[in-house]
């Protein structure tokens, strides 16, 4: 009897991980932003309506019923122990961060969404109205380091959620981000 259930269950995932390697990812997006346009105006108002954000948000709108991977990449130079103590000294919650403090692509952290990647990104900027929600608070440190970013979003087919934390991991495997735990 649960012979049948684990082999019904591995025909499907199986079958999920065909279906994925055939049609492939839904699309890819990536968006550059720029800590020296994080301001505390922001937590009052709409930052989906902040100029420097705006385009960003609206086109991370048109997939925010979409399960995504995404990853923070640091593009400017950048010391892995000064963010490592950054977050640390968080007052709010503090996100994981991996003792070795070190990455060899320059990925902060990977993460995913089963569907509004919207409010995800809102919480990693650090503007989410519920300011217990867990996310990076990029707005709380990363000013005074004048660190940029590239976000970069893949998009996935609805059926593929149910293993979406495999590719997460994988994801993480490879660009071994400071932050996080996978």
């Amino acid at each position: 009897m649960e012979q049948d259930f684990f082999k019904e269950t591995a025909d499907l995932y199986c079958a999920r991980f065909h279906h994925l390697a055939e049609i492939g990812i839904v699309k890819e997006m990536s968006f550059d932003i720029d800590s020296k346009n994080f301001e505390d105006k922001y937590r009052d108002h709409d930052i989906r309506d902040a100029e420097p954000f705006k385009q960003m948000f609206t086109q991370l709108a048109e997939v925010d019923e979409s399960p995504c991977l995404y990853r923070w990449e640091i593009t400017s130079p950048y010391n892995a122990d000064t963010i490592k103590e950054a977050v640390a000294k968080l007052l709010k919650y503090t996100p994981r961060i991996l003792k070795k403090a070190k990455t060899t692509n320059n990925t902060l952290y990977v993460g995913k969404v089963q569907s509004h990647i919207v409010g995800r990104v809102i919480q990693h900027l650090g503007y989410h109205l519920n300011q217990a929600s867990h996310g990076l608070q990029l707005n709380d440190w990363a000013k005074p380091m004048n660190l940029t970013f590239k976000l970069h979003i893949i998009v996935l087919p609805h059926d593929v959620i149910p293993v979406e934390e495999i590719f997460e991991t994988e994801l993480a495997h490879k660009y071994e981000p400071l932050i996080g735990i996978h």
